[in-house]
Order: C-alpha cells, then structure tokens, then sequence
C-alpha cells in the first residue's frame, strides 16, 4: 500500500513552526529531531544554543501541538550563503539523502525567491527574519520529522494555501498580505491560493518554501485513502474566526494494487459549432498537453441538439487549454474541476515475436499493479495490421497470438 500525506493548509495557513508542530503531533520520532537540531550551534556561528520546547494548546477549543524553539543567538543580518551553507553541512550530518536534500531544496526556493525579489545575487542577499537559527530548526526539524514518519517514500499532496488579507508589518515595512516572497513561491511552483477567512498574514515564505518541496501535487478533495495518523500543529496566535491550526493526515492508498492521481476536467456546452471547426479543436487540445478529449452528445435550451467537450489535464494547463478552447470555439465560459484517478502504471515496450516462423516487431503498451504484476498487455494496432497483411491473416487472429505470446513472456520475466 502506498504512503499518502495530505498537508492541509486551507483554513489557517501555513508556517515552519506549524508544520513541524503537526508533524511531531502526527508521531514524528522528537528524539531525531532534536539530534538534528543539535547541529545547528556548532554549525551556524550566530546561534550559540537551541532548545525545542513541544507544548498542548487549544485554538478555539480545539486541541493542538504548538512548538516554541527557544534560540540565544547573535543579532544581525544574514546572507543568504551563509544559510545555505550551514542547512547543507547539517543535512550531511543527521539526515538521510532524500531528507538533507529536502531541506536544502527549500532553504535554496527560499532564499532564490528573496535575491530575485531585491535583484541581488544569492551572496549579496541579506536576510532578516529568514536569516533566524528559527529558520534553520524550522527547515531541518521539518526534514527529521519527515523522515522518521516515512514521508518521503510516498505521495504527499496540498490542500490550496490560505494566505489571509489586509496589511502585514516586517522587516522592509507594511505591505499587503500575502507578502512576496509567499507569493513568488506559490506562483512559481503554480500552487492555488485562497485568501482564507482572517485579515491578517495566514502563510510564511519558510512554511511556503517546504510545501511546495514537499508536496507532488494540489488537491481540492483528500485522495482516495486510509488515514492512519493526524497531526494539528498550531499557530501562535489566536485568530479571530477559525482555529490556528494547520492539519496533516498520513495514511495509505485505500487501493492496494493501483496508484493514485490527481487531474482536472475543464468542460464547457457547444450548440453552434461546425464539425470542421470542433474536430479541429479537439486535436489542437492534444497537441498543446492534453490528456484526453472527448465529446458527448446534449439537448441545450429551445431543444437545440449540441457537443459537450470534455478535456482532461494536468493542473498547470488548465489557463492554457482553456484559454484555447475559448477562442477556438467560441465559448463564453469553461468550467473545470478536480478528479482523484485510480491508475495502472504504464510503459510501451517493443517485442520481437515470432508468427508462422517469421520474426516480427510490436510496440506493446504495458499495464501493471504496483506489485509488479503484468495487468494488461495490448500490441499496438497499426503493428498488428503490418503483420496480418504480411501472413495473409485476419488482424483478430494476430491479435490472440501476439497477445498471449507478450503475456506469457511479461510472466516470466516477473517470476525472474
């Protein structure tokens, strides 16, 4: 069964400390944590001692873990260097390979987003709040709790990102909420955004930076799966009309032999449009990344008969393809939503075979559970044509043959 993680991060945000306090309330290993941000002092001259202090809170009357990592450390700036040195000599310490490049990989969105946002180079790059050993606890007790829970061996996915609204107060000044740096990466990583329900800063560029390093994928809905552990990590403050609380679910796929995926339908009604012109849509569709496109017959208003066109994508081109549909056809609107997939992984392989005592080539496409388990074989069809005409057969009775004989040989190169 396969590992799933869901960061839901829709109604308070999210922020390093939160994360890491959900996390250790999910039952992350707190002793591999601290070992990892043992290291932080001897390897990060400004900060001389580090303690992680795990508290219970409630946040509106619900219960939650809340984190206070109590740091002495010199004042002053940081440059961005200098971080990303010290996250990648600790990774190298205490953390396995996926989970020291986790937190390098966000220690360097993090502080790539900084530099291009002030138009410096990463080594000119001069922190302020970023440039907090808190930074370092958050990014590397991040990576240990991971770990220890098995995280990075599965698919972990994002809810969309509540980021709040109204004015918020740092080191550059007043600016609206959310501010750039939390912006830039969920721009960047096409990460959906809500504003959420409280006027005030909801996301940290910190809490941004390891989401979008953690998860594969945004959904609208929780996956197909069996939650095993659930963690609610929670905020400092109290917020005015929801619980400050960021909530990780961790479980396994309720589909033990199969994968799981995310992707979006955009659909829209079609009364008044040419053959020519809809057949021509429909390719171009496919030629700019979608997956799939269909058309299905309807009865619209004043009974006049029309095509309801469905195109199934990826996340990323749903502007792209929409956009498309609309000046192709003409269209006014295209609604799309989120569709959680059961899956077969899949690959094409090319097969010699022998038919009548000749040897042929086909293209196979494969079909497996995630066990390894041969599912599905089917030849490619313009293959099976080639053939027949060349034995004078029918292409059904290539077909059974080339089929069975695939079967039989993905059979045994399983049991090898």
């Amino acid at each position: 069964m396969t590992m799933v993680t869901v960061i839901d991060c829709q109604t308070a945000g999210i922020s390093g400390d939160m994360l890491l306090a959900a996390l250790i309330d999910a039952g992350a290993d707190r002793q591999a944590i601290e070992r990892v941000l043992s290291q932080i002092p001897p390897n990060y001259p400004k900060c001389k001692s580090i303690l992680l202090d795990v508290k219970e809170v409630k946040r509106h009357g619900f219960r939650a873990s809340n984190i206070d990592v109590k740091i002495v450390e010199d004042a002053g700036e940081t440059r961005g260097d200098d971080l990303l040195r010290a996250v990648s000599r600790i990774a190298a310490l205490g953390l396995s390979e996926k989970a020291g490049q986790f937190a390098v990989d966000s220690a360097r969105l993090l502080l790539e987003t900084e530099s291009k946002l002030h138009g410096v180079s990463l080594s000119d790059t001069h922190l302020h709040e970023a440039g907090s050993a808190d930074t370092l606890a958050d990014l590397l007790g991040v990576a240990a709790a991971s770990e220890s829970l098995g995280i990075f061996e599965g698919a972990t996915y994002s809810t969309a990102v509540a980021v709040g609204g109204g004015i918020t107060s740092f080191s550059h000044g007043k600016l609206t909420t959310p501010v750039p740096a939390v912006l830039e990466i969920l721009r960047q990583r096409r990460i959906p955004i809500i504003g959420g329900t409280e006027l005030t800063e909801l996301s940290t560029p910190t809490g941004v930076s390891m989401l979008a390093n953690l998860a594969h994928g945004a959904v609208e809905t929780y996956p197909a799966m069996i939650p095993e552990k659930v963690g609610y990590g929670a905020g400092a403050k109290e917020l005015l009309s929801s619980p400050n609380i960021l909530r990780v679910v961790i479980g396994r796929s309720s589909n033990h032999d199969y994968e799981t995926d995310s992707v979006q339908i955009l659909e829209t009604n079609l009364d008044d449009l040419s053959g020519e012109v809809l057949g021509h849509t429909l390719q171009y569709l496919l030629d700019e990344g979608a997956r799939d496109v269909w058309v299905s017959s309807a009865q619209f208003k004043k009974n006049r008969p029309g095509h309801l066109l469905h195109v199934l994508c990826a996340a990323d081109d749903i502007s792209k393809l929409a956009e498309i549909i609309m000046r192709e056809t003409g269209t006014l609107g295209v609604r799309y939503h989120n569709w959680n997939r059961i899956t077969l992984s899949r690959d094409t392989r090319i097969v010699r075979v022998r038919i009548g005592g000749q040897e042929h080539t086909v293209r196979v496409k494969v079909a497996k559970k995630t066990s390894g388990t041969v599912f599905r074989v089917k030849p490619e069809f313009d293959d099976l044509v080639t053939i027949a005409k060349a034995l004078s057969k029918p292409v059904r009775e290539i077909s059974d043959i080339v089929t069975a004989e695939i079967r039989e040989s993905m059979n045994k190169e399983c049991g090898d």
